[in-house]
This record gives structure tokens, sequence and C-alpha cells, in this order.
């Protein structure tokens, strides 16, 4: 089974929903909005090196350098909803201290105690391999069908029904009022492709 999402159901294509996907065994292509993109600076007013995701990351020795080539370790691992995982990496703290950059990596507010961290997002295995299969040209391919596969038949049966809102509640009423509205659609494109043919066997006859 192959699932199609629009870009503007993008609150959809989440870890919940690659992880249910992949459970089910279905084909899911969408488009992945990140929640957070870098700035030119952070929170604290940091910019340029300073930034946390400008800090060189090594996988081997799972550690990041920061500017002033110090090395910021793993220190504790925290635990996500969907199998999201968060590793917290800490510098030395007598190299906080003592750090000639000080000034343009710590916060305005730093108290001395203060050591620079950084935090660095591990995604589960179902979501890596959702993004590395959108990255590629045959995903990219079929999700450009959506255009014609979802969003006309949902602008129709918006505009043409007025299905914006249910107008029932519950699960049963609310999935019969789908059910006749995807009928009224498919009924009409029925009607419509049983009749091409006779039109262009009338324009050839007239010709």
């Amino acid at each position: 089974m192959t699932v199609i999402l629009d870009s503007s159901d993008g609150n959809y294509t989440h870890h919940a929903s690659v992880a249910a996907a992949a459970d089910c065994g279905v084909d899911f292509y969408g488009s992945w909005q990140e929640s957070w993109k870098p700035g030119e600076r952070d929170a604290q007013g940091r910019s340029g090196a300073f930034l946390a995701s400008a800090f060189p990351y090594d996988a081997e020795r799972d550690c990041f350098t920061c500017p002033a080539e110090q090395i910021l370790t793993h220190q504790t691992t925290q635990n996500r909803e969907y199998g999201v995982r968060i590793h917290m990496y800490r510098a030395p703290r007598e190299a906080c201290q003592g750090c000639p950059l000080r000034r343009q990596c710590a916060p305005p507010t730093a108290r001395p105690a203060w050591v620079r961290s950084i935090a660095r997002s591990e995604e589960p295995a179902a979501t890596r391999a959702f993004k590395a299969k959108m990255a590629t040209e045959e995903a990219k391919q079929i999700y450009a069908q959506r255009s014609r596969i979802a969003e006309f038949p949902h602008a129709w049966i918006k505009e043409r029904c007025g299905l914006r809102q249910f107008r029932c509640r519950g699960l049963l009423k609310a999935t019969l009022e789908a059910t006749w509205a995807a009928l009224s659609y498919n009924l009409t494109r029925w009607f419509a492709l049983k009749r091409q043919p006779t039109l262009t066997q009338n324009v050839l006859a007239s010709a």
C-alpha cells in the first residue's frame, strides 16, 4: 500500500506516523517539516563559529570540538517519544572558566561555573530510512503525483460537497459522511470518463 501526503499536510508527517507506516508495511511518502532550523544567532545571542550547529562532530570519537579546540564529551542520553534520543555533550569545567573566547560563547548572564554544552538528536531508524528514501529522485517523482491524486479530489470535495468539517459526531457517522463525499466524487469522475470516448467519436465524425 502506498500513501502520499501533500506538503501542506506536514503535521501528519512525523516520527509517529512514519513509524506506524513502517510497522504496517505502508510505503509512505510525505514532506518532512523540520521543527527547528539554525539561524544567524541563537537564543543566547551567539553567532558564527559559536553556534551549536557550527561545532564539528566526530562520529568515531562521539564528541564535539569548540572554537577554542576544547573537546565536548558525551555526558548523558535522554529518551524522548517515538524512539528519539537526545545526547548531551559538555566541555571541561576548567576549560570554560579560563577560556579567552568565553565572552563570545557564554550567555551574558552566565555564572562563573558555567560550561558549554550541546545537544545532538538521534532519530529512530524508521525516520532515518524515510528521509533517505525521500531524498532519492524516484521518491520525489512519486511525491510529485500528489497534485492530481490528492489535491484535486480534496478541493472538489470541499467546494462541491461543502465538506470542510464534519457535521456529525462519532467515528461511524463521520466515516459515513466521508464515504458519501468520496462516492460522489468517484461517480462524477466515472461519468466524465464514460463520456470521453463518445465525445471523441462525435468530434471525429463531424471533422
